[in-house]
């Protein structure tokens, strides 16, 4: 078998793009990746796949460990680099999708076999709208309630960087007493800070939340420093989580072997391949951490983490979207549904998903803002 051709999409979905990558092969089988495509990057992952995928052509799409490695190692001034890693995790997935239709066979058989027949998720995209406890409140009870969710994450914090005043503080606060009124005890809440605040900034947040029982705290420092990380981690009582900016077991290894976080979150639209996701996830149970995949993504990265969670003995969560542009299904049929907080593991042969590539066509990305994810009223955008 031998790879024919490589086709990129770049696919409007509101406030950002999909990028996704399709393989075909002389024996009829095609399959279909994504890389991350946030914050305007899009048009940089094509021209990248474009240049790149001369290395994919010609393969046999089952020899995935070399075509990575050409994607990743050959190209020697930017090898490694966020961009090529990401379009390398595109071109990785489509290949898994692959081989699991040449041999009829889920991708979590092909990746070792599962652990589990379901996979805990939490809702994000919920909240929308208004920046209101009242908002929070309603949306975040229709996610646990209509939605089938068990647990959620939010950004409460608008634009507000680096630590809060008092008066910004009373408002998260009631942000997220609302929240947690509305759901009752049980379910997750989980707070995202995209990175924002200082030491000292994170520390406060985590204090003034600790009472509504947060399942976690993601990203509270920038990565950088991975000690000034591992401090705030020690000094919160709530799980820290990071990893999503991470796109190497190079730095993810220094992240765990510093007890930076405890729980770690690789996208794998952005990794490199599946083969190191797993990787960084057996790196992250020798230190007794768990791992919750980063996953704001479309249908294929979803179908894909679905597939690796599948796998993984230490998983805490996997992230998903619970909102999504009304053409998402014309563009990507999935078989799967959340229910009691879980969404049962494909075991259709590859990933499990359909890609129509007419429809792709029909939704031509758009420009986007680099700086996208809240709007002039600091409410965080969702389709």
């Amino acid at each position: 078998m031998e790879v024919t051709d490589v086709e990129t999409f770049v696919v409007d979905a509101d406030w950002r793009n999909w990028f996704f990558v399709q393989v075909e092969t002389d024996e009829g089988i095609t399959g279909v990746g994504e890389a991350l495509g946030a914050e305007g990057l899009t048009s940089a992952l094509e021209e990248v796949a474009e240049t790149h995928k001369h290395y994919v052509i010609g393969e046999d799409p089952l020899n995935r460990n070399m075509i990575n490695r050409k994607l990743t190692r050959y190209p020697f001034a930017w090898r490694a680099g966020k961009l090529i890693n990401a379009v390398a995790a595109a071109f990785d997935i489509a290949l898994w999708d692959i081989a699991g239709k040449y041999y009829d066979e889920p991708v979590w058989k092909l990746l070792g076999g599962k652990v589990r027949d379901e996979v805990p998720v939490y809702a994000n995209g919920w909240h929308i709208g208004e920046r209101t406890p009242e908002n929070y409140a309603k949306h975040a009870e229709k996610a646990i309630e209509d939605q089938g969710y068990a647990a959620l994450k939010c950004d409460p914090f608008a634009h507000y960087e680096y630590s809060l005043n008092n008066q910004q503080m009373q408002e998260i606060e009631d942000l997220i007493s609302a929240v947690r009124e509305a759901i009752g005890p049980n379910p997750g809440i989980a707070i995202d800070c995209h990175g924002r605040f200082t030491r000292r900034g994170a520390i406060e947040v985590a204090d003034a939340l600790e009472e509504y029982d947060i399942m976690f705290l993601e990203e509270p420092v920038e990565l950088e420093d991975p000690e000034v990380m591992a401090q705030v981690t020690e000094r919160v009582n709530m799980p820290v989580s990071t990893g999503e900016r991470i796109y190497n077991n190079a730095n993810m290894e220094q992240l765990i072997h510093k007890d930076a976080c405890d729980i770690i979150q690789p996208d794998v639209t952005n990794y490199g391949s599946l083969a190191e996701t797993q990787d960084a996830a057996a790196m992250a149970k020798s230190r007794y951490m768990t791992i919750a995949p980063h996953n704001p993504n479309a249908g294929i990265s979803t179908a894909a983490s679905l597939h690796l969670c599948a796998t993984l003995e230490n998983l805490e969560i996997m992230e998903h979207m619970s909102r999504e542009v009304e053409w998402a299904d014309e563009i990507i049929e999935t078989s799967w549904e959340v229910s009691d907080g879980t969404i049962d593991v494909p075991d259709e042969p590859g990933l499990g998903v359909e890609f129509h590539p007419d429809a792709a066509r029909e939704y031509p990305g758009t420009p986007k803002e680099q700086n996208s994810l809240f709007d002039e009223e600091g409410a965080l955008k969702r389709p």
